[in-house]
């Protein structure tokens, strides 16, 4: 089978590898579309290793992907051969995953669809750790394909959705999401509109979800008094010295937004993949996942839209490279791989 790699830092590899086998309490699916989780793959294809320095050892390109069970191992139950089902994988044609990380995908919803799904299930635990509640107004900052899916999702879960993004690509993108409303700050009669939507009381829950000191900057200017920042995003770098200064004032001098303003800055990683007392709520990475397919199959989610180009898998470094080049059309990219289910 084929298997890509990233050999190193911007290299794509394809490597021809024995198809593996499952073993007692494993799975073997056949992957029918893998697709680019974007903060994450790109980061790893400029840098090299998913660590903070790249290392000679190979790594995989992409985690998310969805096909058909094609053999289970003994003490296998929840899945049999043939059923569609989403999975965390590499950039291959097959992948051998436990049981317990293999999910059934709803018979109404197509599987190049349920392979872009893991990012929404993600957004889920964010809007749990960011202690959403009912039609709060959450604003988004970022419309990247992990911004996208949180407002999609909040969108869903009944939130008053702003999404905000400083690229007139991902504005365009997402203000066709169909969410409450999509803003590009500082361009003309943006900022009365974003103050417009937010009035009278301001953002209750804010998802950064850029990565970007300068996004960070954006929400803390946007929050209020009470205001819940959950950071999806991960600074990698330390704020270059003029803007750092500034979050320092922004967050801290007199009358400081952190403590006057009981700012709750809120780190939101994933709920557990297993509830462990005393947990907060019994929302798990795999209830999360199952919520999402569910209601995308209801298409009340439609993750279709969030896809914007699909390619061939040997196309997975043209596509990371464009991505990495900066603002571009590209969002939401999947692979199709040879004879792919529906």
């Amino acid at each position: 089978m084929d298997h890509w790699y990233l050999t190193a830092p911007r290299t794509a590899t394809c490597l021809s590898e024995p198809v593996p086998q499952p073993g007692p309490g494993e799975v073997l699916v056949r992957i029918a579309h893998t697709a680019i989780s974007p903060g994450s793959n790109v980061h790893l294809w400029r840098s090299g290793s998913y660590a903070a320095a790249a290392t000679e050892m190979r790594e995989e390109l992409l985690y998310m992907g969805a096909g058909v069970v094609s053999g289970i191992g003994s003490g296998v139950s929840s899945v049999a051969a043939g059923d569609r089902v989403v999975v965390a994988t590499g950039h291959q044609a097959y992948v051998v995953a436990k049981e317990s990380g293999v999910h059934r995908v709803p018979a109404d919803l197509p599987l190049r669809e349920a392979a872009i799904s893991y990012l929404c299930s993600w957004s889920v635990s964010a809007l749990h750790l960011g202690r959403y509640r009912a039609a709060e107004t959450v604003v988004v900052v970022g419309q990247g394909l992990v911004g996208a899916s949180s407002a999609l999702v909040a969108d869903v879960m009944g939130a008053r959705v702003l999404g905000l993004d400083v690229a007139e690509p991902r504005v365009a993108f997402a203000r066709g999401l169909g969410v409450g409303a999509v803003e590009q700050p500082g361009t003309e009669g943006a900022d009365e509109r974003i103050a417009a939507f937010l009035a009278p009381s301001g953002p209750d829950l804010i998802l950064e979800t850029t990565g970007s000191w300068h996004g960070l900057r954006q929400a803390i200017t946007l929050a209020r008094d009470y205001t819940r920042i959950a950071v999806m995003g991960i600074y990698r770098q330390p704020p270059p010295p003029d803007l750092g200064m500034e979050l320092f004032g922004l967050l801290n001098s007199y009358p400081s937004k952190f403590h006057y303003g009981r700012l709750n800055i809120i780190g939101v990683g994933s709920d557990p993949e297993v509830v462990v007392p005393p947990a907060p709520h019994l929302a798990t990475r795999a209830s999360n996942w199952a919520y999402v397919l569910w209601q995308a199959a209801r298409g009340r989610l439609p993750l279709g839209r969030l896809i914007t180009h699909v390619l061939p898998p040997d196309q997975v470094g043209v596509a990371l490279e464009e991505l990495a080049g900066g603002p571009t059309s590209m969002v939401g990219v999947v692979f199709d791989w040879p004879d792919a289910a529906a």
